[in-house]
């Protein structure tokens, strides 16, 4: 009896030393064959805009240098949901990929408000160089606690008002204006300051808004007033600055480990590429949208008193830090702000 239970037993390792090297080699042709790592990747920019342009290309970079290994399916303009929708469907798991405005990530942590602080950085060198340092590795450590990597920025831009009543001077030329604004506590906050009547609207809603006259306003970069046509719908450009946005590339990290180590260096490589180059042409491309905003009929105001705007809007700087950002958060900024 004694020998049959050794024989079961001694049988027993055998076919699991066996299993054992069958898994094993079933795991290294897996990983020698190089499993597809699929990533849908959402956004809210409109198509035809610099950083819109840049993430399709990363896209195809990316699929043809790994091979077909790492395959990015992007989807623009809103068509997988808002930006807080796409980010909280990334956090779970159910999108692998993203590029979200800074701001809008305070749905996650209220310190990602802080991109959202109007006339924030002296110039945009400032702004640049505060992204590529401190302050964009702080803020990218925030998203790594929410189970976010961060693989790149990409600048947005300054953004400038749109309206249907009279160009934009002065604060006071604010007052009553209803004006739409992406889903941020402070940028509502901010506008208040000016006695503005401010709305969150998803960015796909806000053509129709303005058309139907249930927004007077919108603010938003250049190249999102020029792509989705803006100046058929508003009259008048104020080139107000109020904020600087930028757009963080995240990935899920459950999605970002199943990319191998040499094709994650590829991906970030691609990513830190096409951020460089959105600088450059969002530079070159500045007085060419002025000058088509302006041949389609739109008046444009370069007469703003922005330090009159920064003066009024100055209060949500030391609620916001005592109630969200915190001191380490804002000496970070403000070593880098330039001001």
């Amino acid at each position: 009896m004694r020998i049959t239970k050794l024989h079961a037993g001694l049988a027993a390792v055998c076919l699991s030393a066996a299993m054992l090297v069958a898994g094993c080699g079933d795991s290294d042709k897996a990983e020698a064959e190089g499993e597809q790592v699929k990533l849908q990747l959402g956004h809210a920019m409109s198509e035809g805009t610099p950083a819109a342009d840049l993430i399709e290309e990363m896209a195809k970079n990316v699929e043809e240098q790994t091979d077909g290994r790492v395959k990015f399916d992007v989807f623009p303009n809103s068509q997988l949901g808002s930006e807080t929708e796409m980010l909280e469907q990334v956090q779970m798991g159910t999108m692998e990929s993203a590029a979200i405005m800074v701001g809008t990530m305070q749905s996650l942590d209220m310190k990602m408000a802080i991109e959202d602080l109007p006339y924030m950085w002296k110039d945009i060198d400032h702004a640049r160089a505060a992204y590529d340092g401190e302050f964009g590795e702080y803020l990218a450590g925030v998203m790594e606690e929410q189970d976010l990597k961060q693989i790149g920025y990409l600048e947005w831009g300054y953004r400038h008002i749109t309206n249907n009543k009279k160009p934009i001077v002065k604060p006071e030329d604010m007052k009553g204006l209803k004006i739409r604004v992406a889903e941020s506590s402070l940028r509502i906050d901010a506008f208040e300051q000016l006695g503005a009547l401010p709305t969150s609207m998803a960015f796909s809603e806000v053509y129709g808004a303005l058309q139907q006259g249930v927004l007077d306003a919108q603010e938003n970069p250049l190249a999102n007033i020029v792509a989705p046509k803006f100046d058929e719908v508003q009259d008048y450009l104020s080139l107000t600055g109020h904020f600087y946005n930028t757009v963080m590339l995240v990935v899920n990290n459950g999605a970002w480990d199943k990319i191998s180590l040499e094709d994650q260096e590829i991906v970030l490589k691609e990513a830190e590429r096409i951020s460089k180059e959105v600088r450059e042409k969002n530079d070159e491309m500045q007085e060419e949208y002025l000058k088509t905003l302006e041949e389609r009929g739109m008046e444009i105001n370069d007469d703003v008193d922005t330090s009159a705007f920064r003066d009024a809007m100055l209060p949500v700087y030391d609620k916001w830090e005592e109630k969200h950002f915190g001191q380490e958060l804002m000496d970070i900024y403000r070593e880098a702000s330039g001001w």
